[in-house]
């Protein structure tokens, strides 16, 4: 039997989460100089920055959404190992591969309820209130995002399917 073992890191999609995160990293870097100058500005002479909320809610938001594939990646979710254990490396890679499945499932099927909520919000003109920026469009961060997480997780599947490491 051939063993596959693809470091997904250096194929095209681990490339392209680690661009995501970086891009996340520098919308996390914009919005704390947002926020580090509108606090400045309001307590040196009492003017803010108009709409840094705004700003920083639909920074953030597209920012944790451009973090989740490394994360997947990297495995940095949450894990609770409280029942695992002392479990057998075999019940391990079950479970792994499980929620591998489950992952990758739901990475597909939020990119789709949030295609939809997305296109909702464009069609009813939704925005924000002081900017008047349009919410629609981080939308698209989250799907675009979502779709990488899901393509990331056919990926180490088809590895782990393919008698590779799941890794």
């Amino acid at each position: 039997m051939i063993k596959f073992n693809a470091d997904i890191h250096r194929s095209y999609l681990g490339r392209l989460s680690t661009l995501f995160a970086l891009a996340g990293g520098f919308i996390m870097l914009i919005l704390a100089t947002t926020t580090v100058a509108s606090i400045i500005g309001r307590s040196t002479i009492g003017q803010s920055i108009v709409g840094d909320y705004e700003i920083t809610e639909m920074g953030l938001a597209m920012a944790v959404f451009l973090f989740l594939p490394e994360c997947y990646l990297r495995k940095g979710h949450v894990i609770v190992d409280l029942f695992t254990a002392n479990c057998k490396p075999s019940t391990l890679r079950f479970l792994d591969t499980f929620s591998d499945v489950v992952f990758t499932i739901v990475a597909f099927v939020f990119a789709y309820r949030m295609s939809l909520s997305g296109l909702e919000a464009k069609e009813y003109l939704e925005q924000s209130m002081l900017l008047e920026l349009p919410t629609w469009w981080t939308f698209i961060v989250g799907v675009i995002s979502m779709i990488l997480c899901g393509l990331c997780g056919l990926y180490k599947l088809s590895t782990t399917l393919c008698g590779g490491n799941h890794e």
